[in-house]
């Protein structure tokens, strides 16, 4: 069994397979993460499924070059560190390199030591862009849970102080664009893993073929296609935190190694019987209702209780609208501060009451995408219905329009099914049953025969 420090994360160009082996080595001895790709093609690809702290690039490599590599990668991160390798030693190569945005240059051959120079240069300028990094993810993130008055966002805020801190598993529930992601996140810089890594897997971005190996990593010839070994997110998480987006959409196979690893901290990559000692949290989030995926034998029951160890629901928006003009406001400060606009938009007193009425569906991500609309059409004026999306300003209309249907078509329900599921609702929400009878506007005895009646515990 092995461990895995605490290491860089290096994509590694090379199109000479022998190079990339013996350098790969090289690096991991010097406490790198590897991943290795023989073409610009090749490193594009990665980049767009993980990040890495540095690339480290042949200079030529077929048709393309180092620069090429570099062109590309600056037009997503423009911080991204490039060291660009060649054969080719030159002054000319070197101020070429250096102009296109290469963070340094090292001719080949070169040494173990000359390598090991270069990645202490480099740890010191990761080790400041990621703290640069958390301190600025912190107060975004903190922004969207703190500083509100329901009753809902206040439990959310003690939540938080009480599980961060800890190393327990955690499952966030909730519809989608309610901030799940953000939160994970949340736990991850307020909790002693702060300074780790925060590696995060999407289960519903990859085809289930590809999930186990992107989770657990690879071993070269474990199927079609496995060039070469490949580390999983697991393992680069390690001494970090895990989150696992949309844990629902699990594969059975990937469920059973994932318990497997929240029993006894270990996990082997796709095609090795090789054990490998983890040290990482695990933060899951779902859509699912994962009781009824349990009863209808879609996801583990044991690995949901593993999972459940701290459950939080993320309430949606529509259920906090206490909390809405805080959160307005606090977008509209993030895009003006983002964006090229200098004055703050007037929200006048009927705009704000359509906001307020408005049910956003998409939540917090909704609400974001909206106020930028409103920060870019209306910035240093007062808003105008015209700078409001339809579905805002007219909801009925929008809705029937874009599904094609007539709610008069709809099938119509009984008014005890109503109100069983509107109790329903609010017991979720809020399981102190004196507050619910007062939200729901009946006595204490009435909901708790209510409840009885409609089989709701």
């Amino acid at each position: 069994m092995t461990t895995l420090s605490d290491s860089l994360r290096v994509l590694l160009v090379d199109d000479d397979i022998n190079i990339c082996r013996t350098l790969s080595l090289s690096l991991r001895s010097l406490q790198c993460v590897v991943t290795a790709t023989n073409s610009v093609a090749q490193a594009l690809s990665e980049l767009q499924s993980q990040s890495f702290d540095f690339i480290l690039s042949d200079f030529r490599m077929g048709e393309k070059t180092g620069i090429d590599l570099i062109h590309e990668v600056k037009k997503k991160d423009a911080q991204a560190i490039v060291v660009i390798m060649t054969a080719f030693a030159s002054i000319d190569n070197a101020i070429e390199v250096t102009k296109e945005g290469a963070f340094d240059y090292l001719p080949k051959p070169f040494t173990q030591a000359q390598l090991g120079q270069l990645l202490k240069r480099i740890r010191m300028v990761v080790s400041l862009k990621r703290e640069n990094q958390k301190l600025k993810n912190s107060e975004n993130n903190r922004d969207l849970f703190w500083g509100f008055t329901s009753v809902a966002s206040q439990r959310l805020e003690e939540f938080v102080k009480k599980v961060a801190p800890t190393d327990a598993t955690v499952l966030l529930v909730g519809e989608s664009g309610t901030g799940k992601s953000e939160l994970a996140r949340l736990i991850h810089q307020r909790s002693g893993r702060a300074s780790k890594p925060f590696i995060v897997v999407n289960c519903t971005s990859l085809a289930e073929s590809l999930l186990e190996s992107e989770i657990f990593g690879h071993v070269k010839g474990s199927f079609t296609g496995a060039i070469q070994d490949k580390v999983g997110k697991f393992e680069l998480a390690n001494h970090g935190t895990l989150f696992l987006d949309e844990i629902g959409d699990l594969s059975p196979n990937a469920q059973s190694k994932l318990l497997r690893f929240l029993q006894e901290r270990i996990v082997e990559r796709v095609g090795s019987n090789h054990t490998i000692t983890i040290d990482a949290r695990v933060i899951a989030a779902t859509n699912k209702d994962l009781v009824e995926a349990v009863a209808n034998g879609q996801f583990r029951e044991d690995l949901y209780y593993r999972l459940n160890v701290f459950e939080c629901n993320v309430v949606p928006v529509r259920h906090r609208k206490e909390d809405l003009p805080v959160l307005i406001q606090k977008f509209v400060k993030e895009f003006i501060g983002s964006t090229h606009a200098t004055q703050f938009p007037i929200i006048s007193t009927q705009i704000m009451d359509i906001l307020l009425k408005y049910s956003w569906p998409g939540n917090i991500r909704e609400i974001r995408n909206v106020m930028e609309r409103i920060v870019l059409l209306s910035a240093g004026r007062q808003v105008e219905l015209g700078d409001l999306p339809e579905q805002v300003v007219y909801p009925k209309k929008s809705a029937t329009a874009a599904s094609g249907s007539d709610h008069r078509f709809e099938p119509l329900q009984a008014l005890d099914e109503v109100e069983r599921a509107h109790i329903s609702r609010v017991l979720e929400i809020e399981t102190n049953l004196e507050r619910a009878a007062e939200i729901l506007g009946i006595t204490k005895v009435t909901l708790w025969r209510k409840r009885k009646e409609y089989g709701l515990q």
